[in-house]
């Protein structure tokens, strides 16, 4: 075979005709093999909000009530520590590495009791700290009174 016929065939007005046979045949191998290794994600949805600032008509940010309280949860490793001004709680540690909501739950109420008005809370997990513990800590918060659940760190 010469180089004009495996490029392509020339036709009689001196036009080559371009063989694109192995390009398909590249084609056809690829295709299944990017959807046969094609990651499929699926996305979960948290909704968090965030502190609202109140401007006046005048454009002055209005002062924040004085009786706010700044409620800390601090997620470890090896268990909870809840923090408040005012509150001294003891810290919550994994029982046979396993999370107590429950005492979680006891000391939050223990605050929305003195304070109901108190509707924010701080998440504040550690590195090693797992997605699903936050997400549990999240939902403990929501059902005992904290909609407003913010996370740092």
């Amino acid at each position: 075979m010469n180089l004009k016929e495996t490029i392509g065939r020339k036709k009689k007005t001196g036009e080559i005709d371009v063989d694109i046979v192995p390009v398909m045949n590249i084609f056809l191998l690829l295709i299944p093999f990017l959807l046969l290794t094609a990651a499929f994600v699926q996305l979960a949805i948290v909704e968090i909000s965030l502190p609202q600032i109140n401007k006046s008509d005048s454009g002055q940010i209005q002062n924040r009530p004085t009786d706010l309280v700044l409620v800390l949860l601090d997620i470890k490793e090896d268990g909870f520590q809840l923090k408040s001004p005012g509150y001294t709680f003891m810290p919550i540690a994994n029982i046979n590495n396993k999370y107590d909501y429950k005492a979680v739950v006891d000391q939050l109420k223990q605050i929305k009791q003195d304070h109901p008005q108190a509707d924010e809370i701080i998440l504040s997990p550690r590195a090693k700290v797992k997605y699903d513990i936050i997400i549990k800590v999240m939902d403990q918060c929501r059902d005992v009174g904290f909609p407003n659940v913010s996370l740092a760190g």
